[in-house]
């Protein structure tokens, strides 16, 4: 964690640190041997499951402020300090490791990858944040309701739709349950 206190940055230091100063051949950066990197200061959080070096692309995993970039303020301490309040906390990270987290090879030409075919997939805070309060909500009211989420290009509605699908059919009996999910 950088403290922009410090004049330091996620954006700037965290992120350079990753991708100059962490060997991915070190056992702890290989690759899948962590469910996600964060790189945070007190304002904003990245996040990437492959480390790289140089070339190590990082997401932003931030609450969004205002219906814009970053993070609403917080009265009660740092702006990220959701990120170990919320999303680290006990229950969160054992619902994440469960329903979100996934190792995979999404090509089908590929009958036997190795490590380096596949993809580590972690949710953004948005894709999160979003399957979380669906289920919540089928969970108190059933299904049947129609819901608009809004989300911009390349944010992910794919996996969004996949966790949220998985997730429902875990959790709702397969003869009550007749969902059709679109993009449009």
């Amino acid at each position: 964690m950088k403290s922009t206190h410090k004049s330091q940055t996620a954006r700037f230091n965290a992120l350079k640190q990753y991708q100059n100063d962490r060997d991915p051949k070190e056992p702890l950066f290989n690759f899948a041997r962590c469910a996600v990197h964060f790189a945070l200061d007190n304002q904003e959080v990245y996040m990437t499951t492959r480390l790289a070096a140089a070339k190590t692309f990082f997401l932003p995993f931030n609450k969004g402020n205002n219906g814009g970039s970053g993070n609403p303020l917080n009265p009660g301490g740092f702006k990220t300090s959701y990120l170990w309040e919320e999303v680290l906390a006990q229950d969160s990270l054992i619902n994440l490791l469960g329903h979100f987290v996934r190792l995979g090879c999404d090509d089908p030409d590929i009958k036997n990858p190795k490590i380096n075919d596949k993809t580590l997939y972690f949710p953004r805070y948005h894709q999160m944040n979003v399957v979380r309060k669906l289920m919540a909500d089928v969970q108190d009211y059933g299904v049947g309701k129609r819901y608009l989420i809004q989300h911009s290009a390349g944010s992910g509605k794919s996996n969004s739709i996949t966790w949220l699908a998985y997730q429902l059919i875990e959790a709702i009996p397969t003869q009550a349950m007749i969902t059709i999910l679109s993009t449009h």
